[in-house]
């Protein structure tokens, strides 16, 4: 049957039923779908809401970890130097006190030289004589043994292998006459190489104790070496008028918590003193960032309860979880910074009835004095050892887990053992024929420990990552791809589409049950008008038969 149109109805109303059957229509289809248009309307807002509120959060997470990075990088300590001939910087804060020095520079820490060069027949490919070398400084204990094969008996093999050594380089040059083979040790008189070692490369070269430098001799110089020896050299300075002596122009044990470099022959002064960002105002730049970061989500997150407005994210785990983060600042350790973790508490940073984070700067005062290391835990992640014959150090693209290690070395067993929390560590000498320990496995992938003297070590090694550092990393898990933010924005979108599907779903719906109430009640009208007609056909019938009697 043809759809019947709203006039139709209205015509046919006025001879059949006389109900108003388009609004009776409109009627019964809002009572089936009003309902979940209206709840479905009220998801759409509240998902927009959440969408909106949800951005607000991340622009306030990438505020407040711009402000951890600002905290961590801001300087208590301002060094100075009046000339370029010597520069200084603060490496420890907690540790640096004043400095203002005159430092004349002398000499300064050079490298040992060899130069070598090679007759005109001598190319990249020559091939060795020898079948090792024996490389070591006059205060190594060990020589180091490198052997010649197959895969380094040339000039260019050669070459690599001496500068695979920690504290060395070499390089192979042409000179436009002929080769030459230049090797270089890091500066000071401890790095540089004996006479046995020079003799050792030479005679690896092919000069024997009968040849001649500069003289070829298919025997006993092939190559026609010559050389040429540069003596390394240690730095020489005064400090105020003090003479003192260093292997390396980079010196960090003159000044506590401080590094100073040697550039040049001349004189500086040096100064060091606190800047106007003290450690207790870096604290309390760390405490108010933390504070509106708190007060945004305490009012995002409230419930409305006793009449209070309900925040515009509240009931959200994310950022529900992220407060939660944030009340727990206190209570939760810093490991890596000393044989026990540390507490904010033990700076004298407590949390106030209306979650705030406050200084009592009495105990503040009273904790630096006891240990002006412990602000480290807030600002800068670092290594350490509670052994000052041990130096660690790590990878700074991919440092170890946080937290304090058992290291054991023994030097008396055969051959030499090294565990760092029961895992095998591996064992080398570096160009000071100091002893290296390597971690490659677990929490502590990446670690290096040197030993500064040959003896049995049982000790403590750390890493220990700042509060503003981890709290920086967490923002940044947060906001950026992959984030809970992001998927949690992901999640709000999704749903939004889904609503607003419902949506126009409803509307198809309304627009289906419309045409199929005017349908019905236009085939009910079209049936009260036929009996209507059929009524008073029958009246008037019955009126003629009355008049006829």
């Amino acid at each position: 049957m043809a759809e019947m149109k709203t006039d139709i109805l209205s015509a046919l109303s006025q001879n059949g039923s006389g109900i108003q059957l388009q609004s009776l229509a409109s009627s019964l289809v809002e009572a089936e779908t009003n309902s979940d248009r209206v709840l479905t309307e009220r998801r759409v807002e509240d998902a927009n809401t959440s969408i909106s509120a949800m951005g607000l959060l991340s622009s306030q997470l990438g505020l407040f970890k711009a402000g951890m990075a600002s905290t961590a990088e801001s300087a208590s300590r301002v060094a100075s130097s009046t000339t370029n001939a010597v520069s200084i910087e603060v490496t420890m804060e907690a540790l640096a006190s004043d400095v203002s020095a005159v430092v004349e520079v002398n000499t300064l820490a050079t490298s040992q030289v060899l130069s070598i060069n090679f007759d005109t027949n001598t190319n990249t490919s020559t091939l060795l004589r020898g079948t090792s070398i024996s490389l070591a400084t006059d205060n190594a204990m060990t020589p180091l043994n490198i052997p010649i094969d197959g895969t380094n008996n040339t000039l260019t093999g050669f070459t690599r292998s001496l500068n695979s050594i920690d504290g060395m380089s070499a390089s192979l040059i042409n000179t436009g006459e002929s080769m030459a083979f230049i090797i270089k040790t890091d500066a000071g008189v401890i790095n540089a190489l004996n006479d046995d070692s020079i003799r050792s490369i030479k005679e690896a070269l092919g000069l024997t104790a009968n040849g001649t430098e500069g003289q070829s001799d298919a025997t006993n110089n092939p190559m026609g070496i010559s050389s040429d020896l540069v003596a390394a050299t240690d730095a020489n300075f005064t400090v105020d008028g003090v003479n003192v002596t260093r292997e390396s122009n980079v010196i960090e044990d003159l000044f506590t918590g401080h590094r100073i470099t040697l550039n040049s022959i001349g004189t500086s002064t040096l100064i060091s003193n606190e800047s106007n960002t003290s450690v207790r105002e870096r604290i309390s730049q760390f405490l108010a960032e933390v504070n509106t970061l708190k007060d945004y989500l305490k009012t995002a997150t409230q419930r409305g309860l006793n009449g209070a407005e309900e925040g515009s994210l509240a009931g959200d785990v994310a950022a529900q979880s992220i407060l939660s983060k944030m009340g727990r600042l206190t209570t939760e350790p810093i490991s890596g910074f000393g044989e026990q973790p540390v507490y904010l508490a033990q700076l004298g940073i407590k949390t106030e009835l209306d979650g705030r984070l406050t200084l009592d700067e009495a105990s503040f005062e009273r904790a630096m004095e006891k240990n002006p290391e412990i602000a480290e835990a807030l600002f800068a992640s670092q290594y350490g050892s509670n052994d000052p014959g041990v130096a660690v150090t790590g990878l700074s693209f991919a440092p170890p887990k946080a937290g304090s290690y058992a290291l054991v070395y023994d030097p008396n067993t055969t051959p030499p053992s090294a565990t760092l929390d029961g895992e095998n560590l591996d064992i080398s000498l570096d160009s000071n024929g100091k002893t290296t320990l390597r971690s490659s496995l677990g929490d502590t992938n990446g670690m290096t420990i040197t030993l500064e003297n040959e003896q049995a070590v049982s000790a403590n090694v750390r890493y220990g990552v700042s509060l503003t550092n981890s709290l920086e990393t967490y923002s940044d898990a947060l906001i950026g791809a992959g984030g809970l933010l992001a998927r949690r924005e992901t999640e709000l979108t999704e749903d939004l589409q889904d609503f607003e599907k419902d949506l126009i779903a409803i509307e198809e719906r309304v627009s289906l049950l419309t045409e199929r109430y005017n349908i019905e009640f236009g085939r009910m009208e079209a049936m009260i008008a036929s009996i209507n007609e059929t009524g008073e056909y029958m009246e008037a019938l019955v009126d003629s038969w009355n008049q006829d009697n």
